[in-house]
C-alpha cells in the first residue's frame, strides 16, 4: 500500500471532526446556551467543510494537490490552537468553522493521490482511507480523557499540534494537478445529492448521541462517549471490507449498504441498541467507500479529487442540515433522520455508472 503519509494524516485529520463533541453540553453550560444549539458546533466545522469543497478542489488544479492537502492541515492545526485561545461561544464557532475549511482541502485531495498511487486496488485504498478516518473519529469522540488530565484549553493545543507534524509528513507526495471539466458530470452531482442523507445520519449520530444519552439517558459525558465510539470501530470494519468492491458490483452493494445504513437508527431505541450501532457504522463506511470508488471512476483518477469534492460537498452541504435537525428533534430524531435517509436514494433509480 502506497501513500501511508495521507493514511497517518487522515487519522489525525478525524480527530478535528470530534474531538469537541463530549465537551458540547459542558460547553453550552459555561456559555449559558440552550440545549437545542448542541447541534450548531459541529455544524460549524460542517458548513466550512461544504461550502469550501469544491472551491479547495479548484484550488489543487491551480496549486497542486500536495499543496493542497497540507495548506489544509496546517489551517486545521490553526484552527485547534484558535479554539484553545476562543473566549465566547461565537469565537469558538468561528475557530471550528475555519477548521473545516481546512479538512476541505486535505479530503479530496488525499483521497485523489491514494487513489492515483493505487489504482489496481482502488476500492480497498478508499476503504482503508475511511477505516483509519474512523479510527480517528474514535479518538477524537474520546478526547474527554485527555480533558480531564489536561483541561479543555491543552486538550485542543495537542490537536493542532499532531495536525501540524501530520501536515509535515506529506511534503514528499506527488504534486499532480487535476483537470476541472470533471466537475460538470451529471452522474458524479446525483450521487451527491442522493447519498446526503446516508451521509447525514451518520454524523448526527456520532456527534450528537453523546449529549443525547447525558440530556435523556442522564449518562456520563465519559461514558456516553465511550459508547458512541464503538460506531467508529464498527466503521472501521466497514471499510476494511470495502475490498468486496473490487470483485463485486460497487453500485449494487453501495444501494444495500445505503438502505440498511438509514434504517439502523431507529434500533436505538431498542434493547438492540449495539446491534443499531454496528449495522449503522459498518454498512455506512461500506456504502460511502463504494460511493467514493464509484466516483473516483466517473473520470480519469487524476481528476478523481474533482469529483470526490462534488459529491463531499453536496453530501456535507444537505447532510449537515440533517444533522442540524436533529439537534431540534429530541427524543424524536432517529426516526426522522431514517425516512430522510432513504427518501434521496429514489434518485439512484436508473442512473448508469462504469462500475
Amino acid at each position: 500500500m502506497k501513500g501511508l503519509t495521507i493514511l497517518f494524516s487522515r487519522v489525525v485529520y478525524a480527530i478535528s471532526w470530534f474531538y469537541l463533541a463530549p465537551e458540547i453540553p459542558k460547553i453550552l453550560t459555561y456559555y449559558h446556551q440552550p440545549n437545542s444549539l448542541a447541534g450548531i458546533v459541529p455544524f460549524s466545522f460542517f458548513l466550512g467543510s461544504g461550502v469550501m469543497q469544491v472551491p479547495s478542489a479548484y484550488l489543487g488544479t491551480r496549486i497542486g494537490q500536495r499543496n493542497s492537502l497540507v495548506l489544509g492541515l496546517l489551517i486545521m492545526s490553526g484552527s485547534a490552537f484558535s479554539v484553545a485561545l476562543s473566549d465566547t461561544f461565537l469565537s469558538i464557532l468561528l475557530s471550528y468553522f475555519i477548521g473545516g475549511v481546512g479538512a476541505s482541502m486535505f479530503f479530496s485531495s488525499g483521497g485523489a493521490i491514494l487513489s492515483s498511487l493505487n489504482r489496481s486496488r482502488l476500492s480497498f485504498s478508499l476503504g482503508l482511507y475511511n477505516a483509519l478516518f474512523c479510527v480517528g473519529g474514535f479518538i477524537g469522540l474520546n478526547w474527554a480523557l485527555v480533558y480531564n488530565l489536561t483541561g479543555f484549553k491543552i486538550g485542543a493545543i495537542l490537536v493542532g499540534v499532531m495536525t501540524l507534524a501530520s501536515a509535515m509528513t506529506n511534503l514528499g507526495l506527488p504534486n499532480q494537478k487535476p483537470t476541472w471539466s470533471i466537475v460538470r458530470n451529471r452522474n458524479v452531482i446525483v450521487l451527491g445529492i442522493a447519498t446526503a442523507g446516508v451521509w447525514g445520519i451518520y454524523y448526527a449520530v456520532g456527534e450528537l448521541l453523546p449529549t443525547f444519552m447525558v440530556l435523556y439517558e442522564h449518562q456520563r459525558a465519559i461514558t456516553s462517549s465511550a459508547i458512541t465510539s464503538s460506531l467508529l470501530l464498527f466503521s472501521a470494519v466497514g471499510g476494511v471490507m470495502s475490498w468486496i468492491g473490487d470483485r463485486f458490483s460497487k453500485f449494487k452493494l453501495m444501494i444495500i449498504s445505503s438502505v440498511i445504513t438509514s434504517l439502523s437508527p431507529v434500533l436505538i431505541y431498542t434493547s438492540a441498541y449495539t446491534l443499531a450501532l454496528a449495522l449503522l457504522g459498518i454498512f455506512n463506511e461500506l456504502a460511502i467507500s463504494l460511493l467514493y470508488s464509484i466516483t473516483a471512476l466517473q473520470g480519469e483518477i487524476r481528476n478523481s479529487s474533482i469529483s470526490l469534492a462534488v459529491v463531499n460537498s453536496l453530501n456535507i452541504s444537505l447532510g449537515t442540515w440533517i444533522e442540524f435537525l436533529a439537534g431540534y428533534m429530541g427524543y424524536s430524531a432517529w426516526v426522522v433522520l431514517a425516512v430522510l435517509g432513504v427518501l434521496p436514494l429514489l434518485l439512484l433509480v436508473g442512473l448508469k455508472t462504469h462500475t
